[in-house]
């Protein structure tokens, strides 16, 4: 049970089996638990606990209120106990020894028979008063550890655990914060630190009634990254003839917790610790070899590297130097391409965004440098990185390379042209459409063409967006969705130089007017006529013909009279006596129609 509902709970369960009306103890406390997702130390309130094991755990911190009811419902009547000796230290008390305190009643009584229990005992209410905080501490189990004057060093495989005991109410959870990060809660979210860098670690133990731990703050390096060696040889000419003196010169070097040791072997013999340089002479002519490596101070190992000649190197898997005698008379190889947006068509296009690769290999001495040039006649300009080409269209590019004894490879011209222009495209309506101000109309039928043109590359796709729903435009397209609609578009060319999107809100009205008629004067009596009913006006009424449209309004209006000449003009007047029936036609500027039929009678 964590709170006292579920200690009244209880009560209330055990008093209807029982038929007892017992007394109850109530404690009340006061505050509020602030929780801190920031990188401040979060607040904890201060409170109550009781274990499992039934044990109730109170903060020697908190003031407590004594309270009797008759009855174990939360909500039931109850009285606040006084003290008449001791009035100044109640209401509240503090518990003043750490660990267990009682209340007390004296002589028991028999909740059956309500008589005095004999032998005499006193009824005695438990609690433990916990005030001392928990210890927390942070082990790093097996990991590779190095210290030195400012940091302390982990190696790759290293584990982290944070640790805590209370011994009264119990360890709640603990709490860390890593590089100023929030903190966060080590039952819910494990310490686990995995990758290589540099680490501040903030945490505190909390237990169960709130006491909170001084904050501890640990730094530490995880080291996962080996030592980096090399070696330099003295001696050493661009045609690879070494003097007899010649020694190799090894070094390594790590970032973080730094070199520990440097191995060295001859050939296939012990590996020795590196203390000065190895003389060239000590390896074997034609297949010796000198493989090293180097540990840091957490025991990262490097893989071990090679120095050898042709016939020792060409059978190890390991990477290495190969020294021997040789003659080299072929320049290098070198190769051209693009990185990035290219097109073939009836020219090289690239876009602006597209990079000039340039590659050489050499098997003999190597590659010393690759020249290139655009739209010159000297190729004197250094290649260093993939490159974008400057200027417009169109572009010669020279290109050569140069190896370590001078060998200089044919200069080879590619010819290509740049595209930096995106397309250009526009919309247009095939159908009925209306324009009023800066709003178009348009009917179902309307088809919707988007043309588009670039004067380079070449035009690749228009993409389009109807009403949230996209597509390729292949060909016109219509709309069925009344009101109003939206079409967002745009273009991409040949090397994907992209058009900005464009959009146009039209709106398709498929309704078609409204017709209304008025006459002059009132009607003077009605007749039926063959089952159909006719209103009757004298001879000198006019009729009024109208049409509304909420959209685009009406267009054209008229009319028939008992099957006559059609005609539009308004008012309809000259009615002489007799029986009639006109047809009315209207459409709208998107040609939606509507007709009525509208009969009378005319007498004197």
């Amino acid at each position: 049970m964590d709170t006292f509902q579920d200690y009244f709970q209880l009560l209330k369960s055990f008093s209807k089996k029982r038929r007892l009306l017992p007394v109850v103890f109530s404690v009340c406390l006061f505050g509020v638990i602030n929780h801190s997702f920031s990188q401040e130390r979060p607040a904890h309130e201060k409170c109550i606990y009781r274990s499992p094991d039934g044990k109730l755990f109170v903060n020697k911190d908190l003031p407590l209120y004594i309270k009797v009811s008759t009855s174990p419902d939360a909500d039931s009547e109850n009285w606040l106990l006084e003290s008449s000796k001791a009035a100044e230290y109640a209401n509240p008390m503090f518990l003043d020894t750490e660990g267990w305190n009682t209340l007390r009643s004296p002589s028991a009584v028999d909740s059956a028979t309500r008589q005095t229990v004999y032998p005499l005992q006193d009824i005695i209410f438990d609690m433990y008063a916990d005030g001392i905080e928990p210890e927390s501490e942070l082990k790093f189990g097996t990991s590779s550890l190095f210290k030195n004057d400012a940091l302390t060093f982990l190696g790759e495989k290293f584990s982290l655990e944070l640790q805590a005991k209370d011994e009264m109410s119990g360890i709640r959870d603990i709490y860390y914060s890593v590089n100023s990060q929030p903190y966060q809660s080590n039952s819910s979210h494990p310490l686990d630190i995995n990758e290589e860098g540099e680490y501040e670690l903030k945490y505190y133990a909390l237990d169960n009634v709130g006491n909170a731990e001084e904050l501890h703050e640990v730094s530490f390096v995880v080291d996962k990254t080996a030592p980096v060696s090399n070696h330099e040889i003295d001696g050493l000419s661009n045609d690879k003839i070494l003097a007899p003196d010649a020694k190799i010169e090894l070094s390594s070097k790590d970032d973080l917790s730094g070199v520990q040791t440097l191995f060295y072997a001859i050939d296939d013999g012990e590996f020795t610790l590196y203390r000065k340089p190895i003389p060239v002479a000590l390896i074997q002519n034609g297949k010796g070899k000198i493989t090293y490596y180097a540990v840091d101070h957490v025991g990262n190992k490097e893989e071990p590297r090679l120095i050898g000649t042709m016939a020792s190197a060409n059978k190890e898997e390991s990477d290495g130097d190969v020294f021997d005698y040789y003659i080299d008379r072929s320049a290098p190889e070198v190769s051209f391409h693009f990185e990035g947006d290219f097109y073939q068509g009836d020219r090289d296009y690239i876009s602006a965004r597209t990079k000039v690769n340039l590659e050489a290999t050499d098997d003999k001495s190597g590659v010393q440098k690759i020249l290139y040039s655009y739209n010159s006649f000297i190729t004197n300009e250094l290649y260093e990185k993939p490159f974008n080409p400057e200027g417009n269209s169109p572009v010669e590019l020279s290109y050569t390379a140069v190896d370590y004894v001078d060998n200089t490879a044919e200069e080879k011209v590619r010819n290509f042209y740049i595209d930096r222009s995106a397309p250009v495209t526009d919309i247009s309506f095939d159908g009925p459409v209306f324009r009023n101000r800066d709003t178009v109309f348009v009917s179902s039928q309307t088809r919707l063409d988007i043309s588009g043109k670039d004067k380079e590359s070449g035009l690749k796709e228009i993409s389009y967006v109807l009403n949230g729903d996209q597509a390729v435009f292949s060909e016109p397209f219509t709309s069925s969705k009344s009101g109003v609609n939206r079409v967002q578009w745009f273009s991409v060319d040949n090397v994907n130089n992209k058009e900005a999107s464009q959009d146009l809100t039209f709106v398709i009205d498929n309704e078609p007017p409204s017709v209304h008629h008025h006459f002059s004067v009132e009607a003077i009596g009605e007749k039926v006529v063959r089952g159909e009913e006719y209103v009757i006006y004298p001879s000198n009424t006019k009729l009024y013909i109208g049409a509304t449209d909420d959209v685009t309004g009406e267009e054209s209006l008229s009319y028939t009279i008992n099957g006559g000449a059609s005609s539009g003009k308004i008012p309809v007047t000259g009615f002489s006596p007799g029986n009639f029936e006109i047809k009315i036609n209207v459409s709208d500027a998107l040609g939606n129609k509507t007709s009525g039929i509208l009969r009378f009678a005319i007498e004197n």
